[in-house]
């Protein structure tokens, strides 16, 4: 069982709810939010969803491959923590800051060594 793996997809199903929710609330206010806010929660949104379920998927993989249990669990960690810093700092206002790079930038580097940690896996079980 996968029960790391359950944890986080149950952590990061409910931030995927908040950040639907959030797109709903800004365009049900219209005109009471700022311009760019519309924009700005449908891209968190979108950004969530092209990477939150390869990350799982990943992080699935990687557990029922018998990593130990500390690595998955950074991981799973770190990637709740890298889109929350990314919700936030895209909420923040429409430009750069360091909450929402730290956030995008992490999660694409914590990706890629999880990519890298299933292709060592993988030629090791060979």
């Amino acid at each position: 069982m996968a029960s790391i793996t359950l944890l986080y997809a149950g952590i990061l199903i409910l931030l995927s709810v908040l950040l639907a929710n959030q797109v709903l609330y800004v365009r049900l206010r219209g005109d009471k939010e700022p311009e760019w806010r519309d924009n700005t929660v449908q891209r968190v949104q979108s950004n969530f969803v092209e990477n939150v379920p390869l990350s799982l998927f990943l992080l699935f993989l990687i557990e029922i491959s018998g990593v130990h249990p500390h690595i998955v669990h950074t991981m799973g960690g770190l990637l709740v923590i890298f889109r929350v810093l990314h919700a936030w700092g895209m909420s923040r206002s429409p430009g750069a800051n360091y909450p929402r790079l730290i956030g995008a930038q992490g999660t694409f580097l914590l990706m890629s060594i999880m990519g890298f940690t299933a292709i060592v896996i993988s030629i090791l079980s060979l």
